[in-house]
């Protein structure tokens, strides 16, 4: 009896266990059938979505966005409709065709960027007051808000502050300022005796250096003194070393992750949070070598009643913003022409003819230079890895289809810069040849460095200049040459690193920099 009591008590078990396992089984594969096959059907406007098991594709995109998306690709057949990925808040549409990309920046009505710059407000540190008065609207009644020499135009504080930015940066004496201090600060740091700090060894006459040290150090040190002149440097002398930590991990911030996966951005965050509210507070007269741009976003948060907190965050983002490629765009440029003898040779005499009594003249050097134009611009096609982005306002039709209120567009320039159909079947390949073939591949539409629409960058030509600049000095003060391994073959040129989301150009893979064997000339 006890033998069958027993016996029918774990054959109870057994089916109910069944029972709680099978049915979720049975319920997912209904499921999924129906999201992503008999919707799709009945749906042929919407967007097809990357088919997932667990709720979302969050942890994926982090994780890697170019691979998920290069998934989404091969699911639709590469024909680059858009498709969507679901994360956890909302549904992204990936825009890759060229055509696509460039109906999504012509309709400002449909589809709009304000909402992921409120959201990219709130990452930095904006306080929920002063996410209110930077989105108002000045009227008659805000005397102090329109001010004829801060605000004729009455704009909300924001585009006010982007607007400053844009002047700052538009071809003239405002931008000659910034762009001659970033000349002077390079000229200053690399010379023979100041290059300690991304040297390697030393060896007969020379040193191997580290070019991705000399590359970041260099351009994030003269980008700082063109905004700040040498006032950050007085607060905390190792503010250059916090950006450098803060742009490695930008990324954890802009995605808005929970403190416990962003532990390594805290830090240098808060050390630059710390100067940046100490600056703020100082008197005008304490702040003499700011830039233009800067002196007037201050100005314009003192009429908006901006709180202090908030005042350092906007200084924070514009000057991550001013930081957050020029160094990486600078390290691959070099790199190619170190890896081709050929193009380091023409290289080096366009730039030297842009020298005259030991001075740089840049504007020759900028118009002047063919092939390194072509190296630059190939460089930015194919480390290109900013994602341009836009939320959708209301119902819109892009490619033929349909994309719903309330979800965000996702533009990856990388997939846009690997289009076959646009660069041909060699897309992956470096080549700059391909630029100086067709001087008009730099406005092909599917050549988008630097954005389109109302993001296009503002900083583009400061960028371009800044980058030959370094070139420009490097090679007339020293011999360099690629440093060979111990058995004499050239080593592996750096793979692109593919472990954290892109917001601008690409780093080199972890633990693959190029050392350069150099000599004082």
């Amino acid at each position: 009896m006890l033998i069958q009591l027993v016996s029918s008590a774990l054959i109870w078990a057994y089916k109910t266990s069944l029972i709680f396992f099978v049915l979720p089984i049975l319920l997912l594969l209904v499921w999924r059938l129906w999201r992503f096959t008999i919707r799709p059907w009945l749906r042929p406007l919407e967007p097809k979505e990357i088919p997932y098991w667990i709720p979302c594709h969050t942890v994926g995109f982090l994780r890697s966005s170019d691979k998920l998306i290069e998934h989404g690709l091969n699911l639709t057949g590469n024909n680059h409709e858009v498709f969507a990925v679901q994360t956890v808040d909302r549904k992204l549409y990936i825009v890759t065709d060229p055509q696509d990309v460039s109906a999504v920046f012509r309709d400002t009505a449909s589809l709009g960027f304000d909402g992921y710059l409120n959201e990219l407000l709130i990452s930095f540190g904006f306080t929920k007051a002063a996410i209110k008065k930077i989105w108002h609207k000045p009227s008659d009644d805000d005397e102090k808000m329109i001010s004829e020499t801060i605000n004729p135009e009455r704009m909300n504080f924001i585009h006010l502050a982007e607007d400053i930015f844009k002047r700052q940066l538009l071809l003239g004496e405002k931008m000659d300022r910034i762009r001659d201090d970033i000349m002077g600060t390079l000229d200053q740091s690399l010379h023979w005796r100041q290059l300690d700090f991304c040297t390697k060894s030393y060896h007969a006459k020379g040193r191997q250096i580290s070019l991705y040290s000399l590359c970041r150090f260099t351009m994030v040190e003269a980008a700082t003194r063109s905004l700040f002149g040498s006032h950050l440097h007085n607060i905390d002398p190792d503010v250059v070393d916090h950006m450098l930590s803060f742009g490695d991990h930008a990324w954890q911030v802009i995605f808005r992750l929970p403190t416990f996966l962003n532990l390594d951005v805290i830090a240098p965050r808060k050390k630059l949070m710390d100067a940046l509210r100490v600056f703020v507070q100082l008197p005008e007269s304490q702040r003499s070598e700011q830039a233009w741009a800067i002196k007037n976003v201050l100005d314009a948060s003192d009429s908006f009643d901006i709180d202090f907190e908030s005042r350092a965050c906007v200084l924070l983002l514009m000057f991550w913003a001013a930081n957050a490629n020029e160094h990486n765009i600078a390290f691959w440029v070099i790199s190619h022409l170190l890896y081709d003898e050929n193009l380091l040779e023409l290289v080096k005499r366009e730039t030297e003819a842009a020298w005259s009594n030991d001075t740089l003249d840049i504007n020759y050097l900028s118009a002047n230079c063919p092939h390194l134009e072509a190296a630059f611009n190939e460089a930015l096609r194919c480390y290109g890895g900013a994602v341009i982005s836009r939320k959708v306002l209301q119902k819109t039709v892009i490619g033929n289809k349909e994309l719903q209120p309330g979800h965000a567009i996702i533009m990856p320039s990388r997939q846009l810069h690997m289009n076959e159909s646009a660069w041909g079947y060699d897309a992956r390949q470096f080549d700059h040849t391909r630029f100086l073939k067709n001087r008009s591949l730099d406005r092909h539409p599917a050549f988008r460095p630097f954005g389109g629409g109302v993001t296009y960058c503002p900083g583009r030509v400061l960028a371009k200049q800044q980058v030959y600049g370094l070139v420009a000095i490097l090679f007339r003060r020293f011999d360099m040459k690629l440093a060979m391994g111990n058995n004499g073959i050239k080593p592996q040129f750096p793979g692109l690193d593919d472990t954290t989301p892109r917001l601008g150009i690409a780093d080199p893979a972890k633990g693959m920099d190029v050392m350069v064997d150099m000599w004082e000339k």
